[in-house]
């Protein structure tokens, strides 16, 4: 029986609580967030980690009936019994937010102290004008939970009962200063993919191979800066990719038999080791990690485009997920693509402790392959250009002296300059892979990438401009007509589930409509000639040749992720819309701060913040022509919008 919060004769300092005895208020427990906490700040790939391991514990508990940890609270008991949280306020006001949701949350218990506007928040979440961190997050929970079929009595019934935390209560006397001393300067732990390069590393005989093995983990691991740049010995980044740097990367076998930087292995391989050296012999991983943790330096002249310059769309871990997959269809094994989950915390376990030296340099092969695939032909935002040309698509290229140059992925290797003034074929890549990455920012739902790296690792030595956007068009295809962002099964999909091409879904759920169909349609739109454009219209005398290039050209996709109704919801003038309201052909995609500052504007107020015609959207540019917007234009805008989102893309799927 859980004990009663209030009781000061408790000495229990460790209790482990449902998410039902958290937020019970006969449980008298209140939760303080002190102001020296940082504000809440969750955002899309927290609160979807959360909500995904949640979903995973669920469904496994239909098979075995067991209770899911969820994570920690530390807190520190008050005089007047109050707790006052020192770590967990992130995950515990998600919590408060979940319930709220599902419409359980009875008693709140949370409580912001000396921070206003959070507290407000917290008392009122029904508000129209929560802040924008609170009605994001409410929004990411309330897709989330959709995208699984949106059973909220089962999610809410395994929460609520099986999902515990453990609250710990730091004793009292506790010097706080002095706890959080420590906590703010305790050495970092070690991350989970240096764990498991010590781990792969023990399998390689010591020598050449574990060191070589460690400077190409090394360089693949920093996603800030192009693989190519991570190999600071000249004459290896030669020997891997070539003379220009051009090259698909040699095999690792290759590699080493080449390299002249180092003597060769002095000791027997590992598998042949039959009578050596005991296991307190054997290196530790902190001694693995140590030995050959070549810092990244830059060791060639520096031009104006930086090395450190590009933010990658994807970490390390969850980078490693990814190839772990692509790994496992080339050498199957107990575990198949579909275990593989993109979620970085079960790295570790889904790499097989009996992996043997050849399977550690056939991972490392297509690791490298794929890192260096990932580098020429994913996108990157880059803060080297001006703000017109967020989305950079670049291969690097050694030139005849000492320095480097950057052109377009799809352009000429002959001349020795930079050309990164974004050409056509580079430019309509570049709109499709940042469509797809915009419509799934979080990292355990960027499922588009492991088909991408998937497609480019099959076809590394044969990819042109045509076959790749070919690709891309027909993975959109996928994605749409296979009804991926309504929740089947995408790893069916992307390994070539049979689909049907058609689809007469009219998309009018208001805010539940998922973003990759805003995105998708938005491509769409981008790709139409003028001619076709101006059929859209209501007045087609709006879209001038000038008005198109304006418009069109500074389009590029960002990250908005709230649907914003053109006519409101709730109008400061004007009355309500007696149908039409959560139609597609009243909605568009905006970022979180343009939707609160819009608010509850009419749409001929809206207008007035797009004089200068830079629209969040192709579909809202089209919106805003129309001199009327009433239940007529509602109808007819989105009749239009639809019959282009149900056209494939692809030629092959017409």
């Amino acid at each position: 029986m859980f004990l009663e919060c209030k009781m000061s004769n408790a000495k229990e300092y460790v209790k482990t609580l449902t998410i039902s005895d958290l937020f019970n208020d006969e449980n008298k427990c209140n939760y303080i967030i002190p102001i020296y906490q940082r504000n809440y700040a969750w955002g899309d790939d927290e609160i979807s980690s959360l909500l995904q391991d949640i979903k995973n514990a669920c469904e496994k508990n239909k098979e075995q009936d067991k209770n899911y940890y969820i994570g920690s609270l530390v807190v520190y008991r008050r005089d007047n019994g109050d707790f006052e949280v020192i770590d967990g306020q992130q995950r515990l006001t998600t919590l408060t937010l979940i319930m709220h949701y599902l419409g359980k949350l009875n008693f709140r218990n949370v409580f912001f102290e000396h921070r206003d506007e959070s507290e407000q928040a917290l008392s009122n979440l029904n508000s129209e004008k929560l802040p924008s961190n609170f009605s994001q997050a409410l929004e990411i929970i309330n897709k989330g939970i959709h995208e699984w079929g949106g059973n909220k009595t089962n999610f809410a019934k395994f929460l609520l009962e099986k999902v515990e935390i453990i609250r710990t209560e730091v004793p009292e006397g506790t010097d706080l200063n002095h706890y959080f001393e420590i906590m703010n300067t305790r050495g970092e732990q070690l991350e989970k993919h240096e764990i498991l390069k010590a781990r792969l590393m023990k399998k390689l005989p010591k020598g050449i191979k574990q060191s070589l093995f460690a400077k190409i983990w090394g360089a693949c691991s920093d996603m800030s800066r192009y693989v190519v740049m991570g190999i600071i010995e000249p004459e290896l980044r030669k020997n891997i990719f070539g003379e220009d740097w051009t090259n698909i990367p040699k095999t690792f076998t290759e590699i080493v038999d080449n390299y002249k930087g180092e003597e060769k292995d002095t000791t027997p391989d590992v598998d042949s080791q039959k009578n050596g050296n005991s296991e307190s012999d054997e290196p530790s991983i902190i001694s693995l990690i140590g030995s050959y943790n070549y810092k990244i330096v830059q060791s060639i002249q520096d031009n104006e485009f930086t090395n450190g310059s590009f933010n990658s769309v994807i970490d390390f871990p969850n980078f490693l997920m990814h190839v772990l997959r692509i790994y496992l269809e080339q050498n199957p094994k107990d575990k198949v693509v579909r275990d593989i989950s993109l979620d970085e915390k079960y790295l570790l376990s889904y790499f097989d402790e009996e992996w043997d030296k050849d399977d550690v340099i056939k991972f490392i092969d297509v690791l490298l392959s794929c890192r260096y695939l990932f580098d020429k032909y994913v996108i990157k935002s880059s803060t080297l250009r001006a703000e017109d040309e967020h989305w950079s698509l670049w291969k690097i290229i050694k030139g005849k002296s000492s320095n480097y140059y950057y052109k377009n992925t799809f352009g000429g290797d002959k001349s020795e300059s930079n050309d990164t003034d974004t050409n056509e074929q580079t430019k309509n890549a570049i709109m499709l892979l940042s469509m797809f990455h915009v419509s799934n920012p979080s990292r355990i739902y960027k499922n588009w990438l492991y088909a991408v790296l998937r497609w480019l690792f099959k076809n590394k030595d044969n990819i042109t401009f045509y076959s790749y956007v070919d690709f891309l068009k027909e993975l959109c295809d996928k994605f749409y007509f296979g009804n991926n962002c309504q929740g089947e099964d995408i790893t069916d999909i992307i390994l070539g589930k049979e689909i049907n091409f058609s689809s007469n879904e009219e998309w009018n759920g208001g805010v539940l409509v998922p973003n990759f169909v805003f995105n998708r349609l938005d491509y769409q739109l981008w790709e139409l000639p003028n001619e076709k454009v101006k059929k859209l219209l209501k007045n087609d005398e709006w879209l001038t040749d000038n008005t198109k290039d304006a418009i069109w050209k500074k389009f590029r996709f960002t990250f908005r992720s709230s649907v914003e109704h053109h006519y409101p919801q709730h109008p400061s003038v004007g009355d309500e819309l007696e149908s039409g309201l959560n139609d597609f052909g009243n909605l568009y995609l905006l970022s979180q701060s343009k939707n609160s500052s819009l608010g509850n504007s009419s749409p001929e107020e809206k207008k007035k913040h797009y004089r200068n015609n830079e629209y969040d959207s192709l579909k809202q540019a089209i919106m805003m022509n129309y001199n009327e917007w009433t239940e007529r234009e509602i109808k007819e805008h989105g009749e239009k919008m639809i019959e282009i989102l149900n056209q494939p893309l692809s030629k092959t799927n017409s």
